[in-house]
């Protein structure tokens, strides 16, 4: 089976689920972040893992923690089970990309860019501790920030979001409207949520959502 390698960044300092964005299948999960050149979070959980559920109930449901991963990550639930879906190219069982990703127990987060793993950290975290690394993993990916984690946190340092309009074809967004429940097309009578990732088709609108505050735009090459 093949196994994936990981280039581990240096984590050691940090040592009921209701998020309405989760993904369950990796495979979508993966190639919607790759079309919204979005960082991907792996979340391997059990049924009957307890620190899973401490995880979902002090965690995953805080609106903090919710706003960073509706803002700038995908994130995908893969649960010891026997779904099939197909990554990089490879088909696997949920329980083969237990084996795949080299994962030893639950919780264990694992995140991904692209086509390649960033690192990989098992166990609970806290929630400020989560929060940190995931500023962490936005300014490694989005700014080639390339300190360690303890010189993160000690130099007080911090992400710095920008606006991001990205080129898609059609194809691709219509694989978005389909799997992305945070993804919409614009239209000039909405509200913009910062959070939400708008499709737009024309010159004219791109401008008006770049003016209005939205933070993630596909624009559609028809």
């Amino acid at each position: 089976m093949k196994k994936f390698i990981f280039i581990f960044l240096v984590l050691a300092a940090m040592i009921s689920f209701s998020y309405d964005y989760t993904m369950y299948d990796l495979g979508i999960a993966h190639k919607i972040s790759v079309i919204e050149d979005k960082p991907l979070i792996i979340y391997f959980s059990s049924p009957s893992c307890v620190y899973c559920k401490k995880f979902e109930s002090e965690v995953l449901s805080d609106e903090k923690f919710q706003e960073l991963l509706k803002l700038y990550y995908t994130f995908v639930k893969v649960e010891s089970n026997n779904n099939k879906t197909t990554f990089l190219e490879n088909e696997y069982t949920n329980n083969e990309l237990f084996g795949a990703f080299g994962v030893r127990g639950t919780p264990t987060f694992v995140f991904w860019y692209k086509d390649a793993g960033i690192t990989m950290v098992p166990g609970f975290m806290p929630l400020e501790d989560f929060l940190n690394a995931l500023n962490y993993i936005l300014k490694y990916v989005y700014e080639d920030y390339r300190e360690d984690f303890q010189t993160f946190l000690n130099n007080k340092e911090s992400f710095n979001p920008k606006t991001k309009v990205i080129n898609i074809s059609n194809n691709d967004a219509d694989f978005v409207l389909a799997h992305d429940k945070n993804a919409k097309k614009y239209t000039s009578d909405q509200k913009i949520e910062k959070g939400t990732v708008y499709l737009v088709y024309s010159n004219e609108d791109l401008e008006k959502l770049k003016q209005s505050g939205a933070f993630r735009i596909l624009f559609v090459n028809e």
